[in-house]
């Protein structure tokens, strides 16, 4: 029923495990005790919702990764497990005995009048229903200011397919830029739950800027041969590289000056955007190896060609030399847009050594995967079940929804 992985795939795989690996100094799956934050008198986690002594109006920002259903609850447990900084951390769910299972600092149970906390069961109108009653409790936990916020869901089953798109319209509410990072099913679950997926896709992206999608199908071809939870942690692992690139971005101190504005200009020109972290200590083509690790994700297919708008950040070690970082702007726009607007930043850090590091904030990228928002597509408020509609042709169905058939097929 699978098809076999290919030796290709492992290999990419395995590059992609290695950097991962020496971005976040842990290791993937249940090969080491994850990182366990500390936590403050009140229960708060100190490391990942921020640093107790910087004000909550500092300059960088404010960065929100909410996780909604089983699915995107299980990434935000990944990601606090792994320690990735300068975010908070919440989980929505409609389960309660699955909320209570995972360790992350915010949690918020919803529709619990409606539901008993058992959970949406596979139907997302009820999720809808569950989130737009404790909308509240999800604008509070949000904050006052939101900038950025990432949500992870997992499309096709109930809780995050249909509540994730409220949680997407209470943040741009706010004024957030929202990133969508959702998953589809496999093509082996069905065309029924495909369906769902398609309508949960479209739901979310009249409120997110960007919807990144990530096929487990995919994910089979390239991890198949991995052990379940290192293969799965590999999506975990994609967004907290896109969230510690753009925190990394915004945090550190570079030779320009790059902040949350740049960041926030360029996601609402460009529409689509994607973020690459490539590293390379090769001696004689670290910039190069840099650069084409940052414009490859195996997960999400990217391409760069015709992009509107870049923000190309470089570290090196106290060997970075100037005409490296110019040779890496230079092979970004290579492959960009002859009118695109490209920012640079650079600095040092002595903990890389002899290696270099690319952070990539591309706009108006070309990908199946990643969606822009639906723009001035007029679509219905409630909740649509096209599952139910019996006289829908699957093709035009996608076709309306994403653009591009074969994304799903």
């Amino acid at each position: 029923m699978f098809k076999e992985v290919a030796s290709s795939d492992t290999s990419q795989a395995r590059e992609m495990v290695d950097l991962f690996k020496k971005i976040f100094n842990t290791s993937i799956g249940n090969e080491s005790e994850p990182h366990i934050p500390l936590m403050n008198d009140n229960g708060s986690d100190i490391s990942i919702s921020g640093d107790s002594s910087l004000p909550e109006n500092y300059s960088t920002g404010n960065i929100v990764i909410v996780g909604v259903g089983g699915c995107g609850s299980n990434t935000v447990h990944n990601l606090n497990n792994l320690g990735v900084e300068g975010v908070k951390l919440i989980a929505i769910n409609t389960d309660k005995v699955h909320l209570d299972g995972i360790n992350v600092p915010n949690k918020i149970l919803i529709g619990e009048n409606i539901t008993n906390g058992l959970g949406a069961g596979g139907r997302p109108e009820v999720a809808r229903a569950c989130a737009e009653q404790d909308a509240h409790k999800i604008s509070d936990a949000l904050g006052n200011r939101p900038d950025l916020v990432f949500i992870a869901a997992g499309m096709g089953g109930g809780t995050g397919t249909g509540a994730a798109p409220i949680v997407a319209k209470i943040s741009k509410d706010k004024g957030a830029r929202v990133i969508g990072f959702v998953t589809l099913p496999f093509k082996t679950e069905g065309r029924h739950k495909y369906k769902i997926a398609q309508e949960g896709i479209r739901q979310l992206r009249k409120w997110a800027d960007t919807v990144v999608l990530i096929s487990n199908d995919k994910l089979l071809q390239l991890a198949g041969d991995f052990p379940i939870d290192k293969a799965f942690a590999m999506a975990d692992y994609t967004l907290a590289i896109m969230v510690k690139g753009i925190a990394e971005i915004i945090r550190k101190r570079t030779m320009v000056n790059v902040d949350l504005n740049d960041i926030r200009m360029l996601m609402s020109a460009g529409g689509v955007a994607a973020v690459g972290i490539g590293e390379s200590s090769d001696p004689k083509r670290r910039s190069e190896e840099a650069v084409r690790m940052a414009l490859k994700n195996q997960l999400i297919e990217i391409s760069p060609d015709g992009a509107r708008g870049a923000l190309v950040v470089v570290y090196g070690g106290k060997n970075l030399k100037l005409t490296e970082v110019h040779q890496i702007t230079e092979i970004v726009a290579s492959r960009m847009s002859s009118d695109a607007i490209i920012k640079i930043g650079a600095d040092m850090d002595e903990q890389l050594g002899d290696s270099v590091r690319v952070i990539l904030l591309l706009t108006g990228i070309k990908s199946p995967d990643v969606l822009g928002p639906e723009g001035s597509r007029k679509m219905e408020e409630r909740w649509i079940p096209v599952i139910n509609d019996g006289n829908s042709n699957p093709v035009e169905i996608v076709e309306e929804v994403l653009g591009r058939p074969h994304v799903l097929f």
